[in-house]
């Protein structure tokens, strides 16, 4: 199973980000996603341990309330730094007020630099927000443009790990090809057990307990 591990706090100082990533990377992960301001610091350390560990950035994260030119400086600013993937918010206006062709259009922008670059987009919803005919959209927006990669939400706000199960499912089912990533809060062993009968792809932690629980429950073959 797919994991990936996301730093989204903002109060985290450089000692505390660095003793994180170190704890991470000491596990069987396969991403690392962290805000801008991180990314450098993240970048040395997978370097210095050797690590072939993706390494993703935060892009107009949370609300995804950006315009496309601002979005599009973040991008750049985060290739610079070498990123291997971005995560990049759905324009959450764009798509509560159905301007599909405008999401269009900002998906082709970010897709075009980011395919010069070798950046994989991963990106973001926010399930609650939407209702079930407008994700339905999105989804064959994201498999006309090749999209492979969706979380269901930010992770950033309460969430039920049941409804973002569901939402998640959801997702695959009226899709044809994208790898989603659940992004409920779990902890538990039974948590893990309910991802992993799903089916889906993978699953973000935000917690490296949580992380640690994962590894100990030896639910994945390869641990």
């Amino acid at each position: 199973m797919y994991i990936d591990f996301a730093i989204n706090t903002t109060d985290i100082n450089d000692a505390e980000a660095k003793q994180l990533i170190a704890d991470v990377i000491a596990y069987p992960v396969d991403s690392i996603t962290v805000p801008y301001y991180l990314l450098r610091l993240t970048k040395g350390i997978l370097h210095n341990k050797n690590k072939e560990v993706l390494l993703s950035s935060f892009i107009d994260y949370p609300l995804g309330i950006s315009d496309i030119k601002t979005r599009r400086f973040a991008i750049e600013q985060s290739q610079k730094l070498d990123v291997n993937a971005i995560d990049i918010s759905i324009p959450q206006n764009l798509a509560t007020n159905r301007k599909y062709d405008k999401i269009r259009e900002d998906i082709k922008y970010t897709l075009e630099f980011c395919g010069e670059h070798n950046i994989t987009v991963r990106y973001i919803l926010e399930y609650r927000f939407f209702d079930h005919h407008c994700l339905k959209k999105i989804c064959e927006i994201f498999d006309d443009f090749g999209i492979r990669y969706v979380y269901p939400s930010t992770g950033y706000f309460l969430d039920n790990l049941a409804d973002n199960i569901l939402a998640s499912i959801f997702l695959y089912q009226n899709s044809k090809d994208l790898n989603v990533i659940c992004t409920g809060n779990m902890w538990q062993k039974k948590h893990f057990e309910t991802i992993k009968k799903s089916g889906l792809f993978g699953f973000r932690t935000y917690s490296l307990y949580s992380l640690k629980n994962f590894v100990e429950s030896n639910l994945d073959a390869k641990l």
